[in-house]
């Protein structure tokens, strides 16, 4: 008997091994399962992050010469790689179905090819068709100024500058509210946008900040025919004509209408603007229109576009100032656009650029000669050559 006694404890603890073995493979397994299903969920978070992501870009490699020195489109008898060269990468995270993070960087061969933030900003869509966005936007003025940079989606080498350089400076920070009403086989999108801007264009001299930034434009399209409206003011402070004008609190007003066709074969795009700035600043009006055709991967195309000052009486009594700032000028492009891979497009131009009145033309090297009473040149001829591409 006091054997058996004695024997018990080990005869229980033989008995138990087994449960005890067994309980701990059970924790080894629940351990595994445990570190399999972290596994299998950082795994769906990363393909689910990777799902709501996208990333694309855009190229653009450009020669430009010019047969003077006159400084249209930045062009000399040099030739210069760097003006209409430039390179954007843009970002945009899905934050939730409705909810929508874009930032697009930018590098202009013109500025040494620093990185900026052209877009940077937060979107979100309604059931009702309405839209806002806030942060860093581009100004909706133009046709083309949702895409003003990705020259592969423009039918041209460039937009042209008689229009498109009325208004030095591309971007603002502050928000827009827009409203897609769909009709029966067209949109109609009204858009309502507000904030600030800074113009820094030391070569141009300008140092300005632009306050009181707001608009409103309509637009229309059946996806043939597409017509547009818009209408922007800002209050304007700071320093022009290489800082021998100061402007204090002025109002700028700027007023735009355009249409465009394109049936798959014929593309007709024309724009009108006018910018009327209180004080010395000059008030102006530009417009141009663009027909082309496509012939298979070959879009010939031809450009007539204008832009004159409105307001010379203003500065009559100061000609240092008229020399400045008073602006006429015509420009005639025939070009074309050769989509010679996918989402490559190679584009040959020729601008020639005249009718500069009494006035520099709005070139940048066109100096007034007192001795002769004559600005230097009265025209110019510039070649262009570029590629445009998108990833």
């Amino acid at each position: 008997m006091k054997f058996n006694l004695k024997a018990l404890p080990l005869a229980i603890s033989v008995a138990m091994l087994p449960a005890y073995v067994a309980a701990e493979e059970t924790s080894d397994e629940k351990i595994a399962k445990l570190e399999q299903q972290v596994q299998s969920l950082q795994k769906s978070q990363t393909e689910s992050l990777a799902e709501r992501f996208s990333f694309n870009g855009f190229i653009s490699a450009a020669y430009v010469s010019s047969d003077n020195s006159a400084g249209y489109n930045g062009a000399t008898t040099s030739a210069d790689f760097t003006e209409d060269s430039k390179m954007g990468l843009q970002g945009t995270f899905n934050i939730s179905n409705q909810t929508t993070a874009v930032m697009q960087l930018m590098m202009r061969g013109s500025n040494d090819w620093e990185v900026e933030a052209e877009w940077a900003y937060l979107a979100h869509s309604f059931d009702n068709g309405v839209k806002i966005r806030g942060g860093k936007l581009r100004v909706p003025l133009f046709m083309y100024s949702d895409y003003l940079d990705v020259g592969y989606a423009q039918p041209f080498a460039r937009p042209p500058s008689e229009v498109y350089s009325q208004v030095p400076f591309s971007s603002y920070t502050g928000g827009d509210i827009a409203y897609d009403y769909e009709l029966e086989d067209s949109t109609l999108t009204i858009q309502a946008f507000g904030g600030e801007s800074v113009i820094d264009e030391q070569d141009e001299g300008l140092d300005m900040d632009l306050s009181n930034l707001m608009g409103l434009n309509a637009s229309w399209t059946d996806l043939t025919w597409t017509f547009r409206a818009v209408y922007g003011q800002a209050e304007l402070d700071g320093l022009a004509g290489a800082g021998l004008i100061t402007v204090d609190n002025e109002h700028a007003a700027f007023v735009g209408l355009g249409g465009s066709y394109d049936n798959g074969n014929w593309i007709a795009v024309a724009e009108w603007t006018t910018v009327e700035i209180d004080g010395v600043l000059p008030d102006s009006e530009s417009a141009y229109l663009t027909l082309g055709y496509r012939i298979n991967e070959f879009t010939p195309y031809a450009t007539v576009a204008y832009v004159k000052t409105t307001d010379e009486s203003e500065r009559s009594s100061t000609p240092p100032l008229a020399y400045a700032l008073n602006e006429e000028r015509m420009a005639y492009s025939l070009g074309l656009r050769w989509d010679a891979i996918e989402n490559v497009a190679v584009k040959f131009d020729v601008t020639y650029a005249t009718d500069f009145g009494d006035t520099h033309g709005g070139l940048s090297n066109n100096n007034f000669n007192p001795l002769t009473g004559k600005f230097m040149y009265d025209d110019s001829m510039v070649y262009t050559v570029k590629f445009d591409a998108v990833f």
